[in-house]
C-alpha cells in the first residue's frame, strides 16, 4: 500500500513523507522550542566573554516570532496557538536581549532560567493543543462536508420517490448499510406516517431503471423485525448481476433442522436459509428455471441435518436418485434419502405411513411434551423430524393430494412437514390447503408473471428482470424471514454448471458420493413409534424401491445394476407384500381384506467388515495402482492404467465401475471418452469387450507380476497361504 492509499488522519509516523522545512510535521513546534532555548541560554552565558550587543537579542526575537507566527499560519492554527506562540518567543528573546545589555548576574540567569522554562513549556503545550485543535478543525469540516452529502442524497431519494411512487416527503437515514459483497447497499426510507411498505409494492422495476441497475440487480423492500415502525422501509439494491454464473455447493458440514437449511446466496452474500423445522415450502419454476436443481440442494440441505429424514414422492425420480444411487451402484453408506416413492402405489402406501405416525407420534409422545412444557415435539436424532418433498404436485392422483393436505394440517406438531413443487402456481398444481398452510414459498422462473403473483399473494409479482439465470430464486418464510419475496442464487451442485477441469467441476462431480461417505454416518433412524405406526409399508421399502430405481420398465432388476454387495443383500430379503395387500385392495375367499404378514427388511451401512477376502483384495490392488500411477516420475499412461485397473477386478466389467477409479488416479477426461478409451484398447487386443459392454483385460496382454493384478490360481498351485504372493 502506498502513502496514498491511506485516508487522511490516519497514518503511522512511518507513513508520513519526510519533509524538512519547518512547516511540515518532520521538524515540530516543540523542536524548534529546544533549539530556541538553548541558543538563547548559550547566547546568555557567553554574554561576559563575547562582546555581544542587545540588538542581537532583539533581532533574534523578531526573527523567532515572525518565524513561528508563518508557521502557525502555515498549518492553519488557531488564532489563540498563534499569539501564545508569539508572546512565549517574545518574552524568551526579551529576556536575552536584556541579559546582553546590563550583563548577567547570577539572579538574571535565575530569571532567564525560569523564563526559557516557562517559554517551553507554553511551546510543548501549543504543540500538542494545535495538534489537537487542527484535527478538531478537520474532523468540523468532514462533518460540515458529510452534512452536505447526506443533505444531497435525502433530497435525492425524496424525489426519486416522488417522481416514480408519487410519494412525497420520504427521509432516507443519513446510514447506508453497504453490504460485505461489494455488490451493493441498503438504504433505510421513512415514509410519511400514513404510509407503509404496501405503498412501494409494484414499483422495484421502476426504481431499478431509474438507478440505473443491470440485469440480475435490482431493488427489493423489507419491513424490517417486530420492533421496526410501519413506516419505515428497507430498500436493498443490487447494482452487480448477482445472478450470473454458477455458486458452488459449500462443505457438506453436518447442522440441525432446528437451523435454516441454506439453499443459497443473497445479494449481501449471506445464506439464504429456510425454517423447514417449522413450515415446508412450495417452489414455483417453469421447465428449465433450474426446479430440480433447486430440489437437490435443498435435499443436500436436509440430508446434512442429523435429526431429520427425507421422504420423497417422486414420480420421476430425478429428485432422489442422485441421493441412492452411491450405494446402489457403488455401495457406500446408506442411503441419504430415507424413503424414496417413485410410482403412485407407493405414493399412497407414504401417504398411509404418515397418516399413521402422525396419530402415533400425538398419543405416545403426549408425556413428553408434558414432561417438557412444550407444544410441538422437538427434533432430535433420536426422535427425527419427517420431511416429505413432492415433485411436480400435479402428477400426483386425487387420493394422494387429499393425503398430502391432511399431513399438512394434522403433521406440524408432530414434526411431519410437506414441501411441494409445481410448474405452476394454480389450483391445478398447488392445491387450497398448501397453498394456505406453507408459509415458505420459493418461486424461479416462469412464463407468466402473474403465476409468481399467485405465488406471493398481497406483495405482487417480482421484477421478472432478475430471472437472468437458471437457479435465480425469489424467496420468503412466514416464521423466520424474509417476510417479503427476497431474490436469491440457489447453490449449483451438479459439474455441469462450471467449467471443465476446474476445480469446482471437480468437485461437483463428486459431490453425492462424497455426501454419502461423509454423511452416512449422520443418518438417524426412524425412531420406534413412528416406525412401529409405519408397519411393513415402511419396513419393506426397500424391497419395493430397489425394483423400482434400479429395475427396467418391467421392474425386473439384475445383478449388472447394481453394486454386487447391495445385489447379495437384496437377493437375501424375503419377498416383500404386494401393494393390494398393504392398501387393503386384496380380498380373500370370504370378501375380507388380506392381512399383510411378513418381516421388515434394513439396509445396514457396507462397511469393510462385510465384503469377502477377493474384494478386499480387489480394492487393495486398485488402490495401489491408482498410488503409483500417482506417484511415477514418468506418469503411467492412461491405457496402461486402465488394463491394470480392468485385470484388478478379476472379472468383466462395465466402463462405469473402473472411470470413478480413473478419476481417482487423476484421469480427467469425461466418462463418454473413457468408454471411447475402452472401445480403443478393444480394438488393440489389450481388452476384451463382451456383448454386454462389458470389458475385462486380455491375458496376454497382461504382466505376470504387475501392480494391480489380482493373484490366480495358477500362480500359486498350493492355494492361498499366510506368506505373502510370490
Amino acid at each position: 500500500m502506498t502513502t496514498t492509499d491511506i485516508p487522511a488522519g490516519l497514518e503511522t509516523l512511518s507513513d508520513k513523507p519526510k519533509r524538512w522545512d519547518f512547516s511540515r510535521d518532520a521538524v515540530t513546534p516543540g523542536r524548534l522550542t529546544a533549539w530556541g532555548a538553548e541558543l538563547a541560554c548559550a547566547s546568555a552565558l557567553v554574554a561576559p566573554l563575547a562582546d555581544i550587543p542587545w540588538q542581537a537579542g532583539a533581532t533574534a526575537g523578531v526573527v523567532c516570532t515572525g518565524t513561528a507566527v508563518l508557521y502557525e499560519k502555515a498549518r492553519g492554527s488557531w488564532r489563540r496557538v498563534t499569539v501564545a506562540r508569539a508572546a512565549s518567543w517574545m518574552a524568551t528573546t526579551g529576556w536575552l536581549s536584556y541579559a546582553l545589555a546590563t550583563r548577567p548576574t547570577l539572579l538574571t540567569m535565575a530569571i532567564g532560567v525560569a523564563t526559557w522554562g516557562a517559554g517551553a513549556a507554553v511551546n510543548i503545550g501549543m504543540d500538542k493543543w494545535g495538534e489537537t485543535t487542527r484535527e478538531a478543525e478537520k474532523e468540523l469540516d468532514r462533518r460540515l462536508a458529510q452534512g452536505e452529502q447526506i443533505v444531497k442524497a435525502q433530497q435525492g431519494w425524496a424525489q426519486l420517490l416522488y417522481d416514480i411512487c408519487g410519494i412525497d416527503g420520504a427521509v432516507a437515514d443519513p446510514i447506508v448499510d453497504r453490504w460485505p459483497s461489494g455488490a451493493g447497499e441498503t438504504v433505510k426510507v421513512t415514509l410519511p406516517a400514513h404510509m407503509n411498505i404496501d405503498s412501494l409494492r409494484g414499483y422495484e422495476a421502476e426504481l431499478a431503471g431509474a438507478l440505473h441497475l443491470p440485469k440480475g440487480g435490482g431493488v427489493s423492500f423489507s419491513a424490517g423485525g417486530a420492533d421496526v415502525p410501519r413506516n419505515v422501509v428497507f430498500i436493498a439494491i443490487a447494482r452487480k448481476n448477482m445472478m450470473s454464473g454458477a455458486i458452488p455447493y459449500p462443505k457438506l458440514t453436518p447442522t440441525t433442522i432446528n437451523k435454516l437449511v441454506g439453499f443459497g446466496v443473497i445479494g449481501n452474500g449471506s445464506e439464504a436459509g429456510l425454517n423447514l423445522k417449522d413450515e415446508g415450502f412450495i417452489a414455483i419454476g417453469a421447465q428449465g428455471s433450474g426446479k430440480t436443481a433447486l430440489m437437490k440442494t435443498l435435499g443436500l440441505g436436509l440430508v446434512r441435518c442429523d435429526d431429520a429424514i427425507v421422504w420423497d414422492m417422486d414420480t420421476s425420480a430425478k429428485m432422489s436418485a442422485v441421493f441412492i444411487n452411491p450405494y446402489l451402484r457403488y455401495g457406500i453408506g446408506v442411503p441419504l434419502i430415507d424413503w424414496p416413492a417413485t410410482n403412485e402405489d407407493e405414493c399412497r402406501l407414504m401417504v398411509q405411513a404418515a397418516r399413521n405416525v402422525i396419530a402415533a407420534r400425538k398419543t405416545e409422545y403426549a408425556d413428553l411434551l408434558e414432561d417438557e412444557d412444550i407444544d410441538n415435539l422437538p427434533a432430535r436424532p433420536e426422535i427425527p423430524s419427517i420431511h416429505i418433498r413432492v415433485d411436480e404436485t400435479k402428477s400426483m392422483p386425487d387420493d394422494v393430494l387429499e393425503g398430502i393436505d391432511f399431513i399438512i394440517e394434522e403433521g406440524r406438531s408432530v414434526n411431519v412437514r410437506v414441501s411441494n413443487t409445481g410448474l405452476r402456481a394454480t389450483r391445478d398444481y398447488i392445491t387450497a390447503a398448501m397453498d394456505e398452510l406453507t408459509p415458505g414459498r420459493i418461486g424461479l422462473r416462469t412464463n407468466n408473471a402473474s403465476e409468481l403473483d399467485m405465488l406471493f399473494p398481497g406483495f405482487g409479482a417480482p421484477d421478472m428482470a432478475i430471472f437472468t439465470d437458471p437457479g435465480t430464486v425469489v424467496y420468503m418464510s412466514a416464521t423466520k424471514g424474509p417476510f417479503q419475496p427476497a431474490p436469491a442464487k440457489a447453490y449449483a451442485t451438479m459439474a455441469e454448471a462450471f467449467t471443465e477441469q476446474s476445480p469446482e467441476y471437480e468437485r461437483m462431480q463428486s459431490l453425492f458420493m462424497d455426501a454419502a461417505r461423509q454423511l452416512s454416518s449422520i443418518r438417524p433412524d426412524l425412531d420406534e413409534v413412528s416406525a412401529r405406526a409405519a408397519g411393513l409399508a415402511y419396513g419393506q421399502r426397500w424391497a419395493r424401491c430397489i425394483p423400482n430405481l434400479r429395475g427396467d420398465a418391467y421392474g425386473n432388476v439384475t445383478a449388472d445394476r447394481m453394486h454386487e454387495s447391495v445385489w447379495e443383500l437384496y437377493q437375501s430379503w424375503p419377498t416383500p407384500e404386494s401393494y393390494d395387500v398393504l392398501l387393503g385392495r386384496a380380498i380373500d375367499d370370504e370378501g375380507h381384506p388380506v392381512e399383510a404378514s411378513g418381516s421388515s427388511v434394513q439396509i445396514p451401512r457396507l462397511t469393510e467388515t462385510m465384503l469377502n477376502d477377493d474384494e478386499l483384495e480387489r480394492a487393495a490392488a486398485q488402490d495401489a495402482a491408482i498410488e503409483l500411477a500417482k506417484t511415477r516420475v514418468v506418469p503411467k499412461s492412461n491405457d496402461d492404467l486402465a488394463v491394470e485397473l480392468f485385470a484388478s477386478l478379476g472379472k468383466q466389467a462395465k466402463p462405469s465401475e473402473v472411470y470413478p477409479l480413473m478419476v481417482k488416479a487423476g484421469y480427467t477426461s469425461a466418462e463418454r471418452t473413457f468408454r471411447d478409451l475402452c472401445t480403443k484398447l478393444a480394438l488393440q487386443d489389450k481388452l476384451s469387450k463382451g456383448d454386454d459392454g462389458t470389458y475385462a483385460a486380455v491375458e496376454c496382454g497382461e504382466v505376470p507380476h504387475a501392480t494391480g493384478r489380482v493373484p490366480r490360481p495358477e500362480d500359486d498351485p498350493d492355494g492361498r497361504g499366510d506368506a505373502p504372493h510370490q
